[in-house]
């Protein structure tokens, strides 16, 4: 089974740091967690039709190992914030 991406839209950044404690603090390891920051960034990859972000939106990327592994972290996503999650092939 390939990994998968489980990503989630934050309007405020400090929302995403809290979210990336937390899953560190959960066990996920840093480097399967990346923090972008948007300043004019279209998202066009993970959405259809591509979606303009506002500026300091944040997307959070976590590579998850399992389904049970997406499913937790995009629930953690949703409780600190995030607009929606998403799922990419990784």
């Amino acid at each position: 089974m390939r990994n998968r991406k489980v990503m989630g839209i934050f309007d405020r950044p400090s929302d995403a740091e809290k979210l990336r404690e937390e899953l560190l603090e959960a066990g996920i390891a840093r480097h399967r967690i990346v923090i972008s920051r948007t300043e004019e960034a279209i998202v066009g990859k993970i959405a259809e039709p591509p979606t303009q972000l506002p500026a300091r939106t944040c997307l959070v990327a976590v590579v998850a190992r399992s389904p049970l592994d997406r499913e937790n972290i995009a629930r953690l996503m949703l409780r600190h914030g995030a607009r929606e999650t998403l799922e990419s092939r990784g």
